[in-house]
Formats: structure tokens, sequence, C-alpha cells
């Protein structure tokens, strides 16, 4: 992972951020497509109803800028109101946690002696798309329904569009939605730059059993913390 693509990565992760609640930029309410709608009002009770999940994920990061495509996968956990994981089985060590107090990314890949630390507080729910997709997304979104989708050949999906009506730091979204969970499967963000950011999720666990190493994260001896 270059240095490049290592700092559009970050960027992008960052973007998913809590954009404030409210109607359009005309200040009017948008009418709402009422399929999409509907399902996303499922999807987010589904999802006030859990503590958290663990899925394994597979994410695509598309950097025009670059003419660069990089893959890469691993492990992603959750839990309200403020912890996560991303720990990366390729690249091999890369990791992003949020442990409820700082917020670390650290890509050995490209830098080993190199982590980024952040208050939380400076990214409110920046991690969680399924917080900030499914918490009142017809204040924040104009929602299309586009249709159904296969996925991987197995799981049939809803596939909605989100076009946030206030700056959010990108420019569209689109989600699936298991047609028979309402869990979210994949999630896919244009950012303002027009880097695209895809993440596949699978082998989803609800509600794991509480693990206080999950979401914490040490700096490696000898690397150096730029707390920003």
């Amino acid at each position: 992972m270059t240095q490049e693509t290592r700092l559009i990565s970050v960027l992008a992760v960052l973007g998913i951020c809590t954009v404030l609640p409210g109607v359009g930029r005309t200040g009017e309410l948008y009418a709402q497509d009422p399929g999409a709608e509907a399902l996303m009002e499922e999807a987010g009770s589904r999802y006030q109803a859990l503590q958290g999940f663990c899925a394994t994920f597979r994410q695509t990061l598309a950097v025009p800028l670059l003419d660069q495509v990089t893959d890469s996968q691993g492990r992603l956990c959750q839990e309200k109101p403020n912890l996560f994981a991303m720990r990366f089985t390729q690249p091999e060590g890369d990791a992003i946690v949020a442990d409820g107090e700082w917020f670390w990314v650290y890509y050995p890949s490209s830098d080993a002696r190199q982590v980024l630390q952040f208050a939380m507080n400076d990214h409110p729910g920046g991690m969680d798309f399924h917080r900030e997709f499914l918490e009142a997304p017809g204040e924040k979104y104009r929602m299309t329904y586009l249709g159904e989708e296969v996925l991987d050949g197995s799981s049939t999906a809803h596939v909605i569009s989100l076009v946030p009506l206030d700056p959010a730091g990108f420019d569209d979204a689109r989600i699936w939605l298991d047609r028979e969970s309402s869990l979210i499967l994949q999630a896919r963000i244009e950012m303002e730059n027009g880097s695209v950011r895809t993440v596949r999720l699978s082998d989803i666990e609800l509600n794991p059993t509480p693990d206080p190493d999950r979401y914490r994260f040490t700096p490696p001896p000898g690397a150096q913390v730029i707390r920003r």
C-alpha cells in the first residue's frame, strides 16, 4: 500500500462521518421513495435491537486520481455506543480501532513505525456506517429503491441509493440490505474526491460474547504515535 493510497484510505474511512440531522439544503423536506423508506425503517429497527456484531469483511478502494484499486480483507467488529475494530488479514497486521476514548489507525504494510491517534470526539460515529445510514435516514438522505441483487451467488439483497441532503463528506452511497434479515451486507461510498470504497460483510455474528481485548490497541514498541 503506497503512502498516497494509505492517506486516501484513512480519509475515506474518516469521511463516513455523522451528519447533522435536518432537512434538505433548500430547507424543505424531500419526498422519499416509499419502498426504500419502508426497507430502511425495517433495517433501522433491526439495528436498534443489536448491541453489536462481528463480520468478515472484504474491502475495495478505487482511487481514480492514482489509477489504482486496492483490495483488503479481515475481521470487523463494533459495539454500541462507540467501540470499533477493523483488523486486517490482508494486508496482515493493519488495524483501525476505536477504543471508546481514542481512534487508532495503524498500517504496518505501509509504515510499521507510525501510528495515527485521533480523539474520539473528533469523529463521532465516524466508523459506524450502520448508525450513519440507518438512524433517521429520511432526515439525512434522499433514498431511492434500485431493485434486488444476488451477492456472491447466494444472498439476495435490496439495493438502495442514499444521496446526502447536507454536506456529509461523500457524494453518494448505496447499501445492500439482506432480503431475509434486513442486515447490511454491502456498502458502497463514493467520496467527494472521486474515490470509491466498497465493503462487503459475510459470516455475520450478532451480539458476540463481550471481549475487552477486541477493542484494545497498544502501539507497537518503537512506533511513533502522531496525535491529530
